[in-house]
């Protein structure tokens, strides 16, 4: 809390936003806004990682040698593949346990670029790239040539498993590497693509890759099976190996995940397409598969905050059309699994759309266009997130088709097929902490009790502290005042007086106001008083009851009717008959200093008590007694003593 009332300081004082660091984590950063109130900005892709001094550094997967071998600078995953040599080819550390990869042979020295380690010639005319990714590793074995698609060693691939992990084939062909219970990682389901182009001139020439197919690649799923020696065993499908079928280089994967992704695609034939570097929505016209791509982003830090506004903002990388089509964005049911997710969670509620192009052919009149930036925001948007903030779920989920509501109305046509970028996703939340019920009301400086009035002898001013969660929040103070009937009682129809007028107060802070005016001695009010930061109101604080006592108190002495003798003591009883008296004050000097608390009597009503005092002198002697009552009101009497001289 301190930091964050730092950054709204420093927010304030700049008039730029401040990140708060101690809110960051992987995913989410908070900043501090000039005017109040903070912004959440939430990744679906890890874009951080905490190192081992407590700071965050930037995720870089580009490779780097060490000891071990070569490594992304900084990754999530704890990923290394070997320098060259026999051993591991890969290996994958996760929740204290780790899964290798071994290629059956000895590899070669690999060729480094960016995130990814190239082995030239594992088989003739078949490299195996090694390619770090956000939340693990794929391996691909490139096959260059139809020469090499004929070498029988293709028909059935083997990598040697290893490790304290042992990995199982899931029903589906995904691949799970446990730890007894724990999961270390996972497997997509295998796939390969060749290096068909596209001859649609709306299309874009992207060509197929390691990291996935192209745009119009041919693509087939490739069999899997742990032997049992523990051994993956990959089974390519043939006719993507044929030179009368396939273009050439094709490339043989999976993919290895460490830990589950928070993004998902979904086809309408429930194939796989091991690319997860693009987020995928449309009708393919090559492949004529339709997409639709789901992303959740973590939303417990704002579990009961004010949600002020709040969009989801996606990077869009390649358009079929060359002018602006449609995406639509629902609020969804939860991603069941990765990085594929069975067709489809369903789209519960339509919350945005928001039209793009970024055409990256050669078949538009401004080709190839730019990458664009897309907002999917509103109204419904806000409302939606508004509901899971107020119910405190962990996170939401968005669903993004080409079609126009959830039957799939227009889902199928070209000209809405689009690749978004999974990494640059943001959910963006403008959100408020509400202020809370004011604490630590006083009347004049004298704390107010429930069932009890202050008593103050002047008209009071009135003060509360002002809790808020949003530290460093400016907060603007408002009052209600009454006074109080005869009944006692009062509520929201009870007339109100013109209350002081509040201020501007430091969230936690304590506020007070002018003296009230308007009021009469003698009678009781009440008041209660919230703040407000522009956004939300606080509740109402409880009632505070006062009353403006200006009265002195009357007091007085019983007569002596046997005075004593100078230097004898001698009894007096001092009295007065309000009940609000406190304390009492006697001496043979005025005015008087000496005090006693006041107490009651057998039968009478008032305050009374009693002293004693030796007479100071023959003659005329003069005791001067005052009473004092609860608001400090003091009244004065005396009582003559004449003591005659023997």
């Amino acid at each position: 809390m301190r930091e964050a009332a730092q950054a709204t300081a420093a927010a304030q004082r700049t008039g730029r936003r401040v990140e708060v660091l101690s809110a960051r984590t992987e995913l989410t950063q908070v900043f501090a806004k000039p005017a109040g109130g903070f912004v959440a900005e939430s990744a679906a892709v890890p874009q951080r990682v905490r190192q081992g001094d407590g700071s965050w550094a930037d995720v870089d997967l580009s490779l780097r040698r060490d000891s071990a071998g070569w490594r992304p600078a900084i990754s999530p995953s704890d990923v290394v593949f070997s320098s060259g040599g026999r051993g591991p080819a890969a290996t994958l550390a996760n929740a204290g346990s780790s899964m290798t990869l071994g290629w059956p042979g000895v590899l070669p020295a690999p060729s480094v670029s960016a995130d990814a380690a190239t082995y030239p010639e594992v088989l003739p005319g078949v490299d195996l790239v090694l390619r770090a990714t956000h939340t693990g590793f794929t391996h691909v074995l490139v096959v260059k040539t139809s020469q090499a698609a004929a070498n029988p060693a293709l028909r059935e691939i083997r990598f040697d498993l290893g490790g304290d992990a042992k990995v199982r084939r899931e029903a589906d062909g995904s691949l799970r590497a446990l730890a007894g219970e724990t999961e270390v990682a996972r497997g997509a389901t295998a796939e390969m693509w060749d290096s068909t182009g596209s001859g649609a001139a709306r299309s874009a020439t992207v060509t197929s890759s390691p990291a996935g197919p192209g745009v119009a690649a041919r693509t087939a799923p490739v069999a899997t099976e742990v032997d049992p020696a523990g051994d993956l065993v990959l089974r390519p499908s043939p006719g993507l190996l044929d030179p009368a079928k396939a273009t050439f280089p094709v490339y043989i994967d999976p993919a290895w995940s460490a830990g589950p992704s928070r993004w998902a695609y979904a086809t309408s034939n429930n194939t796989t397409n091991s690319d997860t570097t693009a987020a995928r929505v449309g009708k393919d016209s090559g492949s004529g598969v339709t997409y639709r791509s789901y992303f959740e982003f973590p939303i417990s830090a704002l579990g009961g905050k004010v949600i002020r506004s709040a969009y989801v903002q996606m990077k869009l990388d390649h358009s079929w059309s060359c002018f602006d089509t449609p995406t639509y964005m629902y609020q969804s049911a939860a991603i069941a699994s990765t990085p594929r997710t069975a067709w489809a969670p369903a789209l519960t509620t339509l919350r945005a759309s928001a039209s793009s192009h970024a055409n990256q052919g050669s078949g538009c009149i401004d080709s190839p266009q730019p990458d664009m930036t897309v907002n999917f925001a509103g109204s419904s948007v806000t409302a939606g997130l508004s509901s899971a903030a107020a119910a405190h779920l962990s996170s939401v989920t968005y669903g993004f088709c080409a079609c126009s509501d959830s039957s799939g109305t227009g889902e199928s046509s070209a000209d809405r097929w689009k690749k978004f970028y999974p990494t640059a996703a943001r959910l963006l939340v403008d959100y408020d902490t509400a202020p809370t019920q004011p604490t630590g009301l006083q009347a004049g400086g004298a704390a107010c009790v429930a069932g009890e009035r202050v008593i103050r002898p002047t008209p009071p001013t009135l003060s509360a502290v002002f809790p808020d969660a949003d530290a460093g929040q400016v907060l603007q103070t408002t009052y209600e005042l009454l006074e109080i009937p005869a009944s006692g009682t009062y509520d929201s129809s009870t007339p109100r007086m013109s209350p002081p007028t509040g201020s501007a107060v430091t969230a936690g802070g304590r506020s007070t106001t002018a003296a009230v005016t308007g009021t009469v001695g003698g009678n009781s009010y009440a008041f209660r008083t919230r703040s407000n930061d522009s956004y939300a109101v606080s509740p109402w604080s409880a009632w505070c009851e006062f009353t403006v006592d200006n009265q002195p108190p009357t007091v007085s002495v019983d007569e002596v009717t046997t005075p004593a003798p100078p230097g004898q003591l001698y009894t007096y009883k001092l009295r007065s008959p309000d009940p609000d008296v406190v304390s009492f004050r006697y001496g043979w000097s005025s005015p008087p200093t000496e005090e006693a608390e006041a107490g009651t009597s057998l039968g009478y009503p008032g305050k009374t008590v009693s002293v004693t005092l030796a007479t100071p002198a023959y003659g005329t002697n003069t005791l001067y007694v005052a009473a004092v009552d609860s608001a400090g009101n003091v009244g004065y009497g005396t009582l003559v003593i004449e003591v005659t001289a023997p």
